[in-house]
C-alpha cells in the first residue's frame, strides 16, 4: 500500500491539470513516445535530447503520482545505458571503454564530456529516488517484468559507475576539470564551465538522497558552495554570473546553459544545501525582471543582452523550479510555451521537459471579478461577454486559494496597447508582468504574486491594467462565470476476488479538463487519467484502501474508500469501517462551489464571483467602499 505517495501528495499545494494533457500531446508527438531511444551520443543528441525527455517524465510522476511515467522513463533510461560506451564496446581517446557516452563532433578526438554524464545518468538516480520516497518497490514493469525495486538498483549501480568514471577529474576545491591529457580540446585541465561541473552536482545530490553516501553529499556541497561564490547582486537584487565563473562581466551565462545552474541550485536549496530561499528570490528576480522583458520578447543571458531572435528562449522551461517563490516565473513562461512552443508542434527534448516542469508546477487558476465602474459591459445578460476598460488602471479582483499561495488569472484579452499588469499591495501598485499589444483577441496567463498580498474585499486581490489609455479603445477582457470545483458523483465497489479484475468508472463534475489519478492504492493498480476508469487485479486477501482523486484547474476532490478482497467461493462482507461519503471530498481551490457561483460580501449581501454577475448591486457596494482606480485604497 502507498500510504506514503498518499501523504506526500496531500502535503503538495493543489495544482492545475491542463498542462499535463499537453504535456501528454507533446511526448506522443516524436516517434509515438520513443523519441531518442536507440540514439548513441556521439552527436550529444542522448545529452541534448533523451536526457530532457526523462527529466520530463520524472517531472510528470512529480505532479500525479501516477507510476506509469516512472514506467516510461525507465523504459528510455534502459535504451540510454544500451548506448553507453562500456556496452557498446567503443572507446575514448584513451582507448578506455568506461561508464559514460563519448562524443566525437565536438572536436577532433571522441571525448566523454562529464557535462553528458550528468545529464544523462541524473535522470536514473532520480527514478531510484522516487521510487524510494514514494514507496513503488513493489510496482511491476510492464515492458520486462522486473520489479521498480529492482530497475531502482540497477540505475543506482549505473550513475554510481558514472560518478565513478570522472571521480580522476573532480578537484577537491569543488569544481571539475577538463582531463588534463585531452590537449585536442584546446583547455586541457581548466574548469569546467559551471553549468557542466553542475550538471554532476544534480546526478551527486540525487545519489546521496537515494543511497545516504557522504561521499556524494560532500561533492554535491561543494560543487554548490563554488557556484555561489561566482554569482553577483544587481541593485534589484537579481542574481548574475558567467559561463566560465569568475567575476561577474555583462550579459553574463546565456539562459539556456544557466538553467543547469538554477536547477541545481533550487534543488540544493530544497535539500538545504548551501542555497536558501532568499537565493532562490534572487534566481526568479533574475527572470523575472531582467529576462523576461515581456510575453513575447526575452534576454539570451541572465544580465539581459540580446533579444534578436531569443535563440534561447525555448529552454526558459527549465527555470520552473523557481514557481514556488514567484508566480511570475510560471506565467511568463507558459505564455511564451502557448503562443510559440505549443505541445502539437514539439519536436526538442528540452521543450518537453519543460512541458513536464509547466505540469508539476501549475497554479490553481483563479477567476477574474471586475469593478463595475472601469468596464463596460457589452451584453449585460452574457456571462461571457465581453468588458472594455473605461479608464486608465481599469480594476481586476479574484480569490486566491490562499494569499500564502500563488494563482493564475486564465484571461481572454485583447490589448490595444502595451499593458502592464500591476497589483495593489495596500498602499502602492507593483508590475507584475508586461504584455504586447494583441492586435485581437488571444490568451493569456496573468499571475498573483505571494509578495504583495492585500485582501481588500471578501478576501480579494486587487490588480489593475495601465497602458497608454485612449478612450474608446481601451483593454477589452472576456468574462468568466467563475471556475467550479470537481466533485466525484459516483459510489465505488467495496468487494473483489482474488486474482479477478475489479473495475471501477467514476463520474464526476466540475469544469473541464479533468485529471483522475490514485492518491493512495494498492501495487498495481492503475487509473486511466482521462477517464477515471480503475483497474486492478487484487493479488491478495484482506481490507485494502484506495484514494481517488479528481482535478481539474479550479481544484480537487478525493474519494476513499476499502475493497474487501476475498478468495473466490468465500463470502466477501464489506468493510465495517466508517463508511466514506459516494460523493468524495473537494479540496476547496481558488473556485465557487458547484451550484453557486455568489459569495457572500462583508454586509451579508452576495455578489457574483466572476464576469458580469457583479451587478448593479455590487456597483453600488464597491462606490461605496471607494474602490475607485485612481485612488488608492484604504480598508
Amino acid at each position: 500500500m502507498h500510504v506514503f505517495l498518499a501523504q506526500f501528495l496531500a502535503a503538495q499545494p493543489a495544482l492545475a491539470v491542463t498542462a499535463r494533457w499537453s504535456f501528454v500531446d507533446a511526448y506522443d508527438n516524436v516517434n509515438d513516445g520513443d523519441w531518442y531511444h536507440g540514439y548513441d551520443n556521439e552527436s550529444a543528441t542522448l545529452a541534448w535530447g533523451e536526457s530532457y525527455v526523462m527529466m520530463g517524465l520524472a517531472a510528470m510522476f512529480r505532479a500525479t503520482g501516477d507510476p506509469s511515467w516512472l514506467e516510461r522513463l525507465a523504459w528510455h533510461a534502459d535504451g540510454v545505458l544500451a548506448q553507453r560506451d562500456d556496452a557498446r564496446g567503443v572507446t575514448d581517446y584513451r582507448g578506455v571503454s568506461g561508464a559514460c557516452w563519448r562524443n566525437s563532433s565536438y572536436q577532433d578526438g571522441d571525448y566523454c564530456y562529464a557535462v553528458h554524464s550528468g545529464m544523462l545518468a541524473y535522470p536514473m538516480a532520480e527514478f531510484a529516488r522516487l521510487v524510494q520516497e514514494h514507496g513503488l518497490g513493489a510496482e511491476t514493469l510492464s515492458y520486462d517484468g522486473g520489479s521498480f525495486e529492482e530497475k531502482a538498483a540497477d540505475f543506482v549501480a549505473a550513475a554510481r559507475e558514472t560518478v565513478a568514471c570522472h571521480d580522476d577529474q573532480y578537484d577537491s576545491a569543488g569544481y571539475y576539470i577538463f582531463r588534463s591529457d585531452a590537449s585536442f580540446l584546446g583547455y586541457p585541465g581548466v574548469d569546467l564551465p559551471l553549468n557542466q561541473s553542475n550538471a554532476m552536482g544534480r546526478l551527486l545530490l540525487a545519489l546521496y538522497q537515494v543511497t545516504g553516501e557522504a561521499e556524494y553529499l560532500d561533492k554535491a556541497t561543494g560543487l554548490a558552495a563554488r557556484f555561489k561564490d561566482q554569482i553577483s547582486t544587481d541593485s534589484g537584487g537579481a542574481y548574475l554570473w558567467n559561463y566560465w565563473g569568475g567575476s561577474y562581466s555583462a550579459p553574463g551565462e546565456d539562459v539556456s546553459h544557466a538553467a543547469i545552474n538554477v536547477d541545481f541550485a533550487a534543488m540544493c536549496a530544497e535539500a538545504g544545501v548551501v542555497f536558501d530561499q532568499a537565493d532562490l528570490e534572487g534566481f526568479a528576480t533574475t527572470l523575472t525582471d531582467i529576462v523576461l522583458v515581456d510575453d513575447r520578447t526575452t534576454c539570451d543571458s541572465v544580465g539581459g543582452g540580446s533579444t534578436n531572435g531569443s535563440s534561447y528562449q525555448p529552454q526558459l522551461g527549465r527555470w520552473l523550479r523557481l514557481t514556488p517563490v514567484r508566480t511570475g516565473v510560471y506565467t511568463g513562461v507558459r505564455n511564451l510555451f502557448d503562443l510559440d512552443y505549443p505541445a502539437s508542434a514539439v519536436g526538442s527534448g528540452s521543450i518537453l521537459a519543460g512541458w513536464g516542469l509547466l505540469a508539476e508546477h501549475e497554479p490553481l487558476h483563479c477567476a477574474p471579478v471586475f469593478y463595475y465602474v472601469d468596464w463596460t459591459d457589452e451584453d449585460p445578460e452574457d456571462d461571457s461577454s465581453w468588458r472594455q476598460a473605461t479608464a486608465y488602471g481599469a480594476n481586476i479582483l479574484t480569490l486566491p486559494p490562499d494569499f500564502g499561495q500563488g494563482c493564475m488569472l486564465p484571461l481572454q484579452v485583447d490589448l490595444p496597447r502595451e499593458t502592464e499588469l500591476q497589483q495593489w499591495d495596500g498602499a502602492a501598485y507593483h508590475a507584475v508582468a508586461s504584455f504586447q499589444a494583441t492586435g485581437g483577441e488571444t490568451a493569456r496567463f496573468m499571475p498573483y504574486d505571494t509578495r504583495w498580498p492585500y485582501e481588500y474585499w471578501s478576501g480579494m486581490q486587487p490588480f489593475q491594467l495601465a497602458d497608454s489609455f485612449v478612450e474608446g479603445d481601451g483593454p477589452r477582457v472576456r468574462e468568466n462565470p467563475g471556475l467550479i470545483l470537481p466533485l466525484i458523483t459516483s459510489s465505488p465497489p467495496d468487494e473483489g476476488l482474488l486474482d479477478e479484475p475489479v473495475v471501477y468508472v467514476p463520474e464526476g463534475t466540475g469544469d473541464a479538463p479533468f485529471w483522475w489519478s490514485l492518491a493512495e492504492f494498492p501495487t498495481g493498480a492503475r487509473v486511466d487519467a482521462a477517464t477515471g476508469e480503475l483497474s486492478w487485479t487484487p493479488s491478495s486477501t484482506g481490507s485494502l484502501a484506495f484514494t481517488l482523486r479528481l482535478e481539474n484547474d479550479a481544484g480537487s476532490a478525493e474519494q476513499a474508500f476499502e475493497i474487501l478482497v476475498a478468495t473466490p467461493g468465500d463470502t466477501a462482507a464489506p468493510p465495517d469501517s466508517d463508511t466514506p461519503d459516494d460523493s468524495g471530498t473537494q479540496d476547496s481551490g481558488p473556485g465557487f462551489p458547484p451550484g453557486d457561483t455568489t459569495t457572500p460580501d462583508d454586509t451579508g449581501c452576495s455578489c457574483s464571483a466572476g464576469g458580469r454577475g457583479l451587478g448593479s448591486l455590487l456597483a453600488l457596494l464597491c462606490a461605496g467602499l471607494g474602490l475607485v482606480s485612481q485612488r488608492r485604497r484604504s480598508r
